[in-house]
């Protein structure tokens, strides 16, 4: 019952994100998914610790299906509708090709003002992606190797990048690839150190 009542706040939580929209600050948008996924977290333990070990093992792998669904659905919002989270597409077909240029021009700009908002912005374009990092391994088995996974995940940070430019929301910028798949990476590479201590030390190879 008190799983139940988890996934009813996480899902209520959810819906009043949707309908306040933009009306909430930067800093809300962004905690009430995460509270939301917590407390559907805590429901999916509640839920299985009742189960026997298949049956624990198959319902969490249901729930990081609905967790990987959910994270996209954000992620696409996020990066081609604007709407939420402040954000303000500009239509068109603008592009930057010149690594590095952006983000040199955040940080002149932090220099020049003090402002936080440029490192912030860079901050942001390398978080967006590290839970794609973690997922991925947790997920697939496959894609616990280094060789395979990285060029996926800097393929998936260009592609996105491309995707904007083809269908003109925002401004296609190779220094967004390059942070989204530096912050992909970060997730993928402390995930993949983390699962490797545990099956070490539970003395099982992956």
């Amino acid at each position: 019952m008190m799983a139940f009542l988890c996934y009813a706040a996480a899902l209520g939580l959810n819906l009043f994100w949707l309908l306040a929209g933009d009306g909430l600050s930067t800093n809300h948008q962004l905690i009430i998914p995460v509270l939301c996924v917590a407390v559907a977290g805590v429901g999916v333990l509640l839920r299985t610790r009742s189960m026997n070990r298949a049956g624990r093992a198959a319902y969490r792998r249901r729930a990081l299906w609905v967790l990987l669904a959910y994270y996209l659905a954000i992620l696409s919002v996020l990066l081609f509708f604007g709407g939420l989270f402040h954000v303000d597409r500009a239509w068109g077909s603008a592009v930057n090709l010149e690594p590095f240029y952006t983000i040199s021009r955040f940080f002149i700009h932090y220099r020049r003002t003090g402002s936080l908002s440029s490192l912030w912005n860079l901050l942001g374009n390398i978080v967006i992606l590290v839970p794609l990092g973690v997922l991925l391994p947790v997920m697939f088995r496959v894609l616990r190797r280094f060789w395979l996974t990285l060029p996926l995940l800097a393929l998936f940070a260009v592609g996105v990048e491309y995707l904007q430019w083809r269908t003109g929301v925002g401004v296609a910028d190779v220094d967004d690839s390059i942070l989204n798949f530096a912050g992909a990476a970060v997730g993928y590479i402390l995930t993949r150190l983390c699962q490797m201590f545990y099956f070490y030390f539970k003395g099982v190879k992956k």
